[in-house]
């Protein structure tokens, strides 16, 4: 049935106004479907009442965008809402990136935000010179999106479009002979220094790695040792033998424990002095910091000069051109990718060309 027509004189009236008989006015609520009184009043007077009370109707319904726009939490609740790493340099990492969001991106909602916003702050950060900064910073902000989207904060990921940056290693490459250089310097600068060099270089593992290795770690003619930024276990035969060096992995092992300190690890402090305590594990930041100092001595120059890291590179080259050790596995590579990196020479080695017979 077709709804009454108004009246023309009642046609600009307020919605739910109503004049049962002449002068008496009352109200609809359509909330709660009651018939409000007004009683008898002028018209103009009425019509006031009447918008009014349809006017805080109004303001107690928003539109839906609105609804949705007034709930979306910003970008720093997002931030808080990503899971903690238990492994310290990830952690760390991620905290400096999530500092430099938080700062420029932090109060705006996560619905407001756009592919110019994240790309405003990776082109801050690289216009710094900090390419690496900016390389962490945007592959963090990518997976904050995706969290957001995952909990239906964000309906895309606009961190994801932005330009990938691309970061080209400046440090050189270490050779045997400049190894070699910095070793004749270890002993002076610390007497740990030239075992630490030596592990890292014969059984091809990371500088955490090699400072956290314990004595217990090997048995029954292996070493069984767990990468702390993978987590991939690897066990290593103790008379794997690097032929550059005319030494086995067990060689180096009984050099760490003749040091006259008893220490459950391989490399540890072996006096007193600076508040260190004898038969401690060297720190991982101690490590670096003596390796520089005896690269130092050996006279190569600091710019862009290896960094103790970079004997596991040297390692897996060494092992690859002696050609019987399987070097990703060594090196707890799980991709191609990974070991092919540590392969890449960076100029300082020729390609050499192989001809079979």
């Amino acid at each position: 049935m077709a709804a009454r027509p108004r009246i023309r004189i009642r046609a600009n009236w307020p919605e739910h106004l109503h004049e049962p008989r002449p002068g008496y006015f009352t109200w609809f609520d359509p909330r709660t479907k009651k018939t409000h009184i007004l009683g008898r009043m002028p018209l103009a007077q009425a019509i006031y009442e009447a918008t009014e009370a349809n006017m805080s109707i109004a303001e107690g319904k928003k539109a839906l965008a609105e609804r949705v726009e007034s709930d979306s939490p910003t970008f720093g609740e997002l931030l808080k809402k990503m899971p903690v790493s238990e492994k310290y340099n990830t952690a760390q990492s991620r905290k400096l990136a999530d500092g430099r969001l938080d700062a420029k991106l932090g109060k705006i909602k996560c619905r407001e935000l756009t592919t110019k916003h994240f790309a405003d702050v990776i082109e801050a950060i690289l216009g710094d010179g900090k390419v690496a900064l900016a390389k962490v910073v945007r592959a963090r902000a990518m997976a904050v999106c995706r969290r957001g989207v995952s909990l239906g904060w964000m309906d895309s990921n606009p961190a994801a479009v932005t330009e990938g940056v691309k970061f080209k290693t400046k440090r050189t490459r270490l050779t045997l002979e400049s190894f070699q250089k910095v070793l004749d310097q270890a002993p002076s600068v610390a007497s740990w220094l030239e075992n630490a060099m030596l592990l890292a270089l014969v059984s091809g593992q990371d500088r955490s790695t090699c400072a956290r290795w314990e004595r217990s770690w090997v048995r029954n003619g292996h070493a069984r040792v767990t990468r702390q930024k993978t987590g991939v276990v690897v066990e290593i035969p103790t008379s794997l033998r690097l032929d550059a060096i005319g030494m086995t992995l067990d060689d180096v092992i009984s050099r760490c424990k003749k040091t006259g300190i008893i220490s459950q690890y391989l490399i540890h402090y072996t006096s007193a002095k600076n508040g260190t305590e004898r038969g401690a594990p060297v720190g991982l930041a101690i490590i670096s910091a003596a390796f520089a100092r005896a690269r130092k001595k050996a006279g190569i120059p600091d710019e862009n000069a290896p960094s103790f890291h970079e004997i596991r590179s040297l390692s897996k080259r060494l092992y690859d051109k002696q050609g019987n050790v399987d070097t990703k596995a060594l090196l707890g590579h799980m991709s191609d990718s990974s070991a092919q990196t540590y392969a890449d020479a960076r100029g300082v080695e020729p390609i050499q060309v192989k001809v079979g017979s």
